[in-house]
């Protein structure tokens, strides 16, 4: 007998919606995928399938964090609008769903809960899970086309969706450009693989202290974008003069 996630016995209704989400992607998105989530611990637990949706950053605008060594408010700018443009996609796809009859839940593309620093979903989890990339020695996903420069979102579902294969290794390999050039110090530099506690990648209370000292006056204190920036993944060609 095979899971509804192989796809052999989706139902017919499942399978046309999914094709109706994916021509929606298709024209907003720039990569998307569909991940089956059982075996990981939420407290959204009947929803087991999701939808890994992202759009990517300018490059323009990302390669100026390089040139300035810093934030700027530029991409300050350019984080909170892709922010909201996710937002709305992942709640097009959300009521799509809910009218054919499944649940689904949009899940914001940044909100932090708690004092952990924690958003109130791991993104980055189900993007692995639907073969977008992997997670970086700098703990933001990292995709072959456009490396971390993009912004996450995600909808939960009960939709049996046909779920792409997981990616479950880094291609970091022994690069430390993000763990050099990071001014708080704070990325530990191991390694991902699946169940790795972020903790062991990023110290995220060193960083959140950094940013708010010395960035304050761009976002409020709340980015960074250096190590996202001198990945050499998705990182741009400059024309050479």
């Amino acid at each position: 007998m095979r899971n509804n996630h192989d796809n052999h016995n989706m139902p017919v209704k499942a399978k046309n919606l999914q094709q109706s989400i994916i021509k929606i992607l298709n024209k907003r998105a720039d990569i998307y995928g569909f991940a089956y989530l059982e075996d990981i611990v939420l407290k959204f637990q009947k929803l087991k399938y999701a939808i890994s949706i992202a759009v990517k950053l300018s490059n323009s605008i990302v390669d100026g964090i390089v040139d300035n060594l810093s934030p700027t408010q530029e991409y300050c700018e350019e984080y909170r609008n892709t922010n909201l443009m996710l937002d709305k996609i992942a709640s097009n796809i959300e009521n799509k769903i809910k009218k054919s009859g499944y649940n689904a839940l949009a899940i914001p593309a940044s909100k932090k809960t708690g004092f952990a620093l924690r958003g109130e979903f791991p993104h980055k989890t189900a993007a692995t899970r639907a073969g977008l990339g992997w997670i970086g020695k700098n703990s933001l996903l990292i995709t072959r086309k456009y490396g971390p420069r993009i912004r996450l979102v995600t909808v939960l579902t009960d939709l049996p969706l046909k779920a792409a294969k997981p990616i479950k290794k880094s291609y970091c390999g022994k690069c430390t450009k993000c763990i050099d050039a990071c001014p708080a110090g704070a990325i530990i530099g191991e390694k991902w693989y699946p169940g790795l506690d972020r903790e062991r990648l990023i110290d995220v209370f060193r960083c959140d202290k950094w940013k708010k000292r010395n960035y304050y006056a761009i976002c409020e204190g709340h980015i960074c974008g250096i190590c996202m920036a001198i990945c050499p993944f998705g990182k741009s060609e400059k024309p050479k003069k």
